[in-house]
């Protein structure tokens, strides 16, 4: 069974922590943070504060990157420079330029795995199944509103890029993956809560190479919480009440309906799934799924939503420094 350390230990990397050992039985050889207090709060063979001293002493087979994301370039290269097979928190970076540099260092490598956790989930799975059953996706439209989280660096800019870029990434992510390549992105950005320094509302339109069209309207402004999403397929419709969880009902254009219920499923399980992935590329030297084209293709789209909302003008794809 392969070794894992881990980068940072908040929410998440304190989480995957609980997740490798209680429901994967692997073993966490080493961690890192800049907190004491985290690192005595956990029970691992061995503690550092410096990540490229934990990294040059080995003894693991995989690094779990999970700090904060402008934290994530250093030690993202180091690891990956060093053979480490490497699972990134996403985003990808705060900007593209970090974003590119990580992407050049994991390039040919085929070890780098971003944390697109959707892929792993079981309901997005079955409607990406239903969906290319139904001839594909015609438009699909992704609806979040909810409220700024609490996290204390998710409202500076330089720390977690914004709210598209530390949130928005998970349905960017998927809508790619259910209608492929985007061409061209139109965005609206604002910012209504104050003490901040990201946008906390935002509208998006991304056109695909192959004609698709996805719309996404996300909101942190506050209020009670709504989320709603679906697919227009050529044969058919898919709608989903909730996020994660909840009513949906799957349709031919006639009218029949092919699946309809309630889906239920702790939220551990697509992170369980996501972390099963990272063991199962390490043992068989296998490059992950949600790999360093997903995140350099998802940071693009979130620069060209920043550029198309500071202009007013859509943004063609790919961008002069991706080219």
């Amino acid at each position: 069974m392969p070794r894992i350390a881990i980068i940072g230990l908040g929410l998440m990397g304190s989480y995957y922590l609980k997740l490798l050992r209680e429901r994967l039985n692997v073993e966490v050889e080493a961690v890192c943070d800049v907190d004491p207090k985290k690192l005595e709060s956990v029970n691992v063979p061995r503690k550092y504060r410096d990540f490229v001293e934990m990294l040059s002493e080995g003894g693991f087979d995989g690094v779990i990157i999970a700090t904060p994301p402008l934290y994530h370039k250093d030690p993202a290269i180091e690891a990956l420079r060093r053979g480490y097979y490497v699972m990134l928190e996403k985003p990808m970076a705060p900007n593209l330029r970090d974003a590119l540099e990580i992407y050049r260092a994991a390039k040919g490598r085929n070890k780098l795995m971003l944390s697109f956790s959707l892929r792993y989930h079981h309901l997005y799975q079955r409607v990406k199944q239903r969906v290319d059953e139904l001839g594909g996706v015609v438009h699909q439209w992704h609806i979040g509103m909810g409220a700024l989280p609490s996290t204390p660096w998710i409202g500076k800019r330089s720390v977690s890029g914004g709210m598209l870029t530390e949130h928005g990434v998970h349905v960017i992510y998927y809508q790619v993956w259910y209608a492929g390549d985007v061409e061209e992105v139109y965005a609206h950005t604002a910012q209504v809560t104050r003490g901040i320094e990201i946008e906390d509302s935002a509208t998006l339109i991304m056109k695909h190479r192959g004609g698709a069209v996805s719309v996404y309207m996300q909101s942190w402004v506050g209020g009670h919480s709504w989320r709603k999403w679906g697919v227009q397929a050529k044969l058919g419709r898919v709608t989903v009440e909730g996020y994660l969880a909840g009513e949906y009902s799957i349709s031919r254009v006639g009218g029949d309906v092919v699946e309809s219920g309630r889906f239920e499923e702790p939220p551990e399980h697509m992170y369980v799934e996501q972390l099963r992935h990272l063991v199962e590329c390490i043992e068989n030297g296998w490059r992950p799924i949600t790999n360093e084209e997903d995140g350099i293709a998802v940071q693009q789209i979130v620069e060209a939503a920043y550029r198309s909302a500071s202009t007013a003008k859509p943004i063609k794809l790919p961008l002069p420094e991706v080219l």
